[in-house]
């Protein structure tokens, strides 16, 4: 016969085992899932057949896939995956993955998955971001889904909000071709419970962009970043080497001057010749 001590232990061991169990679970799901997509990535960096590369990547979104909708996921870390890129908004309730793959110097394949959170109830929307490509003339004025996506690694996640709606500022790269990068300010919204990309939101003095779009030589090193001390995005002013090559891309670079963008009743103002002092 137990005693009134030994029986409360066991009532709170219980407790906890079922309290505990489904975090253990979970944890232990996601360590898991971690393990065997840290090897499938290797093993992509490693490959150079596109048959091998595509089957390797078509595993790995499964796997995410799968592991994304649990809502614990959005809270670890996956720190052992270097190749997957991951970004939150400052408010937590959107975290971005994306990664690439090169099938060749000159062709390069992104994916990516958007976590929504819902702050509410904790449930996460999942949505796989589909690669197509898109020629850079036509990148600037169009909006796209996440079915139709781009293509882009996203590095840095600014929230702005206006006439009570949310503006995901996204800050991106893409290594384009062997000539040239390209780096991709862009604005994700949601309509109807969809991811959009892109909004008539960026003033310049030659009209309105959906987004802005650097190219630049792959050879030179280009800055863009929002800065909180200043509340603005700034960016290195991109010239060519020669003015000859004006509008040849793969002769850009930063020219030491800088522009931003500054967010004003719902846009994001283009201001000319910055004055930044590092």
């Amino acid at each position: 016969m137990f005693s009134a001590i030994n029986y409360s232990k066991i009532i709170s061991c219980f407790l906890l085992t079922g309290i505990l169990y489904p975090c253990y679970s979970n944890n232990y799901d996601l360590v898991k899932a971690e393990d065997s997509l840290m090897i499938l990535f290797k093993e992509l960096a490693g490959a150079t057949s596109p048959d091998k590369q595509k089957q390797l990547n078509i595993s790995i979104i499964e796997i995410l896939r799968e592991t994304l909708k649990n809502p614990v996921s959005f809270d670890y870390p996956f720190d052992s995956i270097q190749s997957l890129g991951k970004v939150y908004s400052q408010d937590r309730s959107l975290r971005i993955y994306s990664w690439n793959y090169s099938e060749s110097p000159v062709r390069h394949k992104y994916s990516g998955f958007l976590q929504l959170r819902n702050q509410g109830s904790n449930e996460i929307d999942l949505f796989f971001l589909n690669h197509e490509e898109t020629a850079r003339e036509d990148m600037e004025n169009r909006t796209f889904s996440h079915k139709n996506w781009y293509g882009a690694l996203y590095y840095q996640v600014h929230t702005v909000h206006y006439d009570n709606r949310k503006f995901y500022t996204l800050i991106g790269f893409d290594f384009n071709n062997f000539f040239t990068n390209i780096k991709i300010i862009d604005v994700l919204t949601f309509i109807d419970d969809n991811p959009v990309f892109g909004s008539p939101i960026f003033r310049f003095k030659d009209g309105i962009r959906h987004r802005v779009v650097f190219e630049y030589s792959a050879g030179v090193v280009m800055f863009v970043r929002y800065l909180p001390d200043l509340d603005m995005i700034v960016y290195d002013h991109l010239s060519p080497s020669l003015p000859r090559f004006r509008g040849q891309y793969r002769y850009y670079g930063p020219d030491l001057s800088y522009d931003a963008l500054r967010f004003e009743h719902g846009f994001w103002v283009h201001v000319s010749d910055f004055q930044w002092n590092e």
